[in-house]
């Protein structure tokens, strides 16, 4: 069972550029993910569960694990070019 509680084979490796509308709170200094574009679809992002940072190189990348309820997303946020890239796709089962 991973981290949202679904049971499932193995994720499907992506690594495709997509859109990613941003939630930001100004008092916590926050910033999620919202709403996910991917192959002319909108996911709406209703938990954030892991966000890490990795340094590949100079370039700090931000990962965050998502889920719009049915499918789990991962995603990442590279810092120099300020593009996302959906790593990883795995659907409940």
């Amino acid at each position: 069972m991973d981290l949202f509680g679904f049971l499932s084979d193995m994720p499907e490796f992506v690594n495709e550029k997509v859109s990613v509308a941003l939630l930001t709170n100004k008092e916590k200094g926050t910033v999620c993910p919202a709403i996910l574009y991917w192959r002319g679809r909108r996911y709406r992002i209703v938990k954030v569960g892991l966000h890490h940072t990795v340094r590949e190189g100079r370039t700090l990348f931000h990962v965050f694990c998502v889920t719009d309820g049915a499918t789990f997303f991962k995603l990442r946020f590279d810092t120099e070019t300020l593009g996302w890239k959906l790593v990883e796709v795995e659907e409940s089962t």
